[in-house]
């Protein structure tokens, strides 16, 4: 027997092995092809969602001073449609922010909560739980803010907890847990320091 084949047996061969395989290579390179366009239909629609949100919150920071009314529209248009970018995260926060500084604190629990609820990003959902915390402690909802201030955070939070839970503990006359509470977050703060000194100073040194 010959050790080779000859071409007409080669041919019958490739005839014999694509039909026993042909589909399953068709639908493969099918596949990949749906894949490879799936991919950077993808990409594109996310960029093309990443523009928009950016737009719209331009619009956001344009109006944030002028026009709340007009703002909060599009505040809410991000939340409704574009809820896994930054944008609406940093745009209910300006949101929380807003209504805080007025006193008015329930909105701003409803927008801190749907940033926790909602960011794909856990930088903002930790930012959003302390500012949550400092609203607690100012609607007197102490327990709520404990909670809160007790969670784990990054070290970068450590000064800022610290604050929280000494104001915390002054609600709740706990005044020599509040001096060091203020104490640890005098040495660990990366900033200015002059409120909580002057917070520090208004417990004066116990017994």
């Amino acid at each position: 027997m010959s050790d080779y084949q000859t071409d007409d047996e080669k041919v019958e061969e490739l005839k014999a092995w694509w039909k026993e395989n042909g589909v399953s290579v068709m639908v493969g390179i099918g596949l990949a092809v749906v894949a490879l366009f799936g991919w950077e239909y993808w990409k594109k629609a996310q960029i093309e969602n990443a523009v928009q949100a950016s737009a719209l919150y331009n619009e956001v920071h344009k109006n944030a001073d002028k026009s709340w009314d007009i703002a909060s529209s599009h505040i809410i248009k991000l939340q409704d449609d574009y809820k896994s970018t930054p944008y609406a995260a940093v745009a209910s926060l300006k949101t929380a922010d807003v209504y805080a500084q007025k006193g008015e604190y329930e909105p701003a629990v409803k927008a801190l909560n749907w940033v926790i609820d909602n960011s794909s990003e856990d930088a903002y959902k930790d930012l959003a739980r302390v500012r949550l915390a400092r609203v607690f402690t100012a609607q007197n909802k102490l327990a709520d803010a404990e909670k809160l201030a007790n969670a784990t955070y990054p070290k970068a939070y450590e000064s800022i907890v610290e604050e929280i839970k000494g104001d915390i503990f002054v609600a709740q006359k706990k005044l020599a847990d509040a001096r060091t509470a203020y104490d640890k977050a005098i040495v660990t703060s990366k900033g200015d320091t002059e409120l909580l000194k002057m917070k520090r100073a208004n417990l004066g040194e116990g017994v």
